[in-house]
């Protein structure tokens, strides 16, 4: 109960704001008051032109189809002055074609941020990778009609992640420096097996499972970076098994470098 609390007051509930296939309109879960406009302009910003109009923002192929994770430092966005804001950015696009990506996203305080990155106990396949996984696997869903399913989804890995074993107090093994890989584990197989239960199985075409990444981000100064005195935007791509396909500081160098 004051774990719970304590994790409230350091993170919001993921929220969710963009366009479905198969939805004819703007799909909102959780949004506050603001924070739309405030992507809007930063979409804007970013792609250099208008929203909706970037190919660089739409419906992608290949390694450009994958959600993206991303760290956006306080400032970066007007409705978080003070907060980061981290979450996943797909390409997509409404009933009729028009493109404009989803987003899942979460204001969160340095001190969540630090504890979620920190190299002593970060495993690659941590929350970012799955809400990853939920949302390519949603957008990839023949009928996504409405937010519903994406919101069982997202809210099923959520409640999982803020119980699982890597959020407990680390072992003594873990003080000395060893990883608690059975841990990670059992939370990568429950997460599996949620993502399973609620969104079927995987499509044949998942061009997660056709790359392959590498084991570490490239930043010398990873985590460090993102609470230095001038953090700049991280963003980047997993493969279906949590190898960094790629990552860069602007969105729209990393869509646009890859194939």
């Amino acid at each position: 109960m004051v774990r719970a609390w304590i994790e409230a007051w350091q993170v919001t509930p993921p929220a969710i704001w963009g366009k479905l296939p198969g939805h004819a309109d703007f799909v909102r879960s959780g949004v506050r008051h603001r924070e739309s406009e405030g992507w809007a302009t930063w979409l804007a910003l970013v792609a250099g032109r208008a929203v909706g109009h970037d190919e660089a923002l739409g419906a992608g192929q290949g390694a450009a189809a994958l959600p993206v994770a991303f760290v956006l430092p306080p400032g970066t966005l007007a409705f978080a002055p003070r907060r980061f804001v981290v979450g996943v950015i797909a390409p997509s696009s409404d009933r009729v074609g028009r493109q404009h990506p989803l987003l899942v996203y979460q204001l969160a305080r340095p001190g969540w941020v630090r504890r979620q990155f920190d190299p002593k106990t970060h495993v690659p396949r941590d929350w970012l990778f799955w809400l990853a996984r939920a949302v390519a696997r949603e957008l990839g869903q023949a009928e996504c009609a409405d937010r519903q399913p994406l919101e069982r989804l997202v809210g099923g890995l959520w409640a999982l992640y803020t119980t699982a074993p890597q959020r407990l107090p680390r072992t003594a093994s873990a003080h000395r420096g060893e990883t608690a890989q059975p841990q990670a584990d059992g939370h990568a197989a429950a997460a599996q097996a949620l993502l399973d239960e609620l969104a079927g199985p995987p499509p044949a075409d998942d061009p997660a499972a056709r790359l392959h990444g590498v084991r570490h981000l490239p930043w010398a100064d990873w985590p460090q970076r993102l609470l230095s005195t001038r953090p700049s935007p991280v963003f980047w791509q997993q493969d279906a098994e949590g190898g960094y396909v790629n990552a860069a500081t602007s969105l729209v160098q990393l869509w646009s470098c890859l194939p």
